[in-house]
């Protein structure tokens, strides 16, 4: 052979080993020297079209695909949101509440790149409220409550509150319970680390049920459940307004929380009672609280009967003729006269306090728990405090 076409050959032979050689090269090695595994080119937005009911929750994930054909779960990371606030809401990490009937789309965007799917929600008639839940003094024996329905409350409760000073005596009854008998009965504003989601005044707007009006309230209230869907308790108490009320204040009271609950229907509204005042059974106080239990009686509602556990001391025993008061005192010697006074001091007049001679007469942190309750002794925190856990017991299921 000649020299040159032996050069040739071999000039050959090494183009065709570099072919060989960059056929070798997988598209994935390419793609990587290229970048293109950064590149996301889609984005799908998980379970494909659905349809629930409104009041529901449904979580939802994003999957990414990538250039390289690779693929990766982008929940917690993409932008979430709902074409139709009304209808549905969603949180940062995907879940959707739905509000009311009608269609959205949820959509999933990570910079340029964006992925939707479609869900649908339904009106389903609500179940009509025949019976009525009263909470009284017959609902304060706090080891009648099964310990699966306390542990139910704080699963599926998510609860706002909105008082002052006097409402505060749950509030601050409830803080104590949990300080002497330990977390089974703790509550946070927010449900985290296993405690209720009792958020405890959380309201713009008003202050309880009288303050700033009598109906600011409704409005207040309707500004949180529009911003916090997953609110399914709704409780509001009065300070003193209940003494001075007319019959059209109650009923405009009365005829805002009926409209709420129409407007709302997987929220629970808490109706209440206001608190005593030692004006007795003829008083303005009784009649106007009376026509507040009688509409819940007749209309299937949930009452706390915020007056009527003020009216009975732990053995049953009943005060409500001898014009007793909030702070627990009554006419113990029949002459008419009263102490109002909610301090610890023995009252006057002759008067007495019942909780102050039940506390002295039983042991403190066995029997009952200290705390500081507003206008009040601690015995009736303490009582309203197991009435309050009753209640949410009876709302998360428990028959009672």
């Amino acid at each position: 052979m000649k020299p040159d076409a032996s050069i040739n050959v071999i000039k050959i032979l090494k183009c065709f080993c570099l072919l060989v050689l960059l056929h070798g090269c997988s598209n994935k090695d390419i793609s990587q020297e290229s970048g293109e595994e950064d590149i996301l080119i889609s984005i799908s937005v998980l379970p494909l079209t659905q349809t629930i009911v409104f009041s529901e929750t449904l979580q939802y994930s994003a999957m990414g695909t990538y250039a390289d054909k690779s693929t990766k779960d982008l929940t917690t990371v993409v932008v979430w949101s709902s074409s139709n606030t009304s209808v549905a809401t969603i949180t940062d990490t995907g879940r959707v509440f739905a509000l009311t009937e009608g269609t959205a789309s949820i959509i999933a965007t990570l910079g340029a790149v964006s992925g939707s799917t479609t869900l649908s929600v339904l009106y389903s008639e609500p179940q009509p409220k025949t019976h009525s839940m009263i909470i009284d003094h017959t609902c304060t024996r706090l080891n009648s409550i099964p310990e699966l329905w306390i542990q139910e409350a704080k699963a599926s409760l998510h609860i706002a509150y909105g008082h002052t000073s006097h409402g505060s005596q749950i509030i601050t009854g409830m803080s104590g319970l949990c300080s002497w008998k330990g977390n089974l009965y703790s509550y946070n504003n927010s449900g985290t680390t296993g405690a209720l989601d009792l958020r405890d005044e959380p309201f713009s707007g008003a202050y309880d049920l009288g303050n700033p009006t009598r109906a600011a309230w409704g409005d207040a209230t309707r500004t949180y459940l529009n911003t916090h869907p997953e609110i399914n308790v709704v409780m509001w108490s009065w300070c003193g307004q209940v003494s001075s009320a007319t019959e059209t204040d109650i009923l405009t009271y009365l005829n805002l929380m009926n409209g709420l609950e129409d407007e709302y229907p997987n929220v629970h509204f808490v109706y209440m009672t206001g608190h005593l005042n030692g004006t007795g059974l003829t008083g303005n106080l009784h009649i106007r609280n009376e026509q507040i239990r009688n509409f819940c009686r007749d209309n299937g509602k949930v009452l706390y009967d915020f007056a009527d556990i003020e009216t009975y001391d732990p053995e049953g025993t009943y005060y409500g003729d001898k014009f007793p008061s909030g702070g627990c005192n009554y006419d113990f010697n029949n002459d008419g006269l009263t102490s109002q006074s909610g301090d610890p001091a023995l009252p006057q007049n002759g008067d007495r306090n019942w909780a102050i001679d039940w506390q002295n007469n039983h042991t403190r942190g066995v029997d009952w728990y200290s705390c500081r309750a507003e206008h009040t002794q601690p015995l009736n925190a303490n009582l309203k405090a197991y009435a309050t856990w009753w209640l949410f017991a009876r709302l998360a299921g428990w028959r009672g």
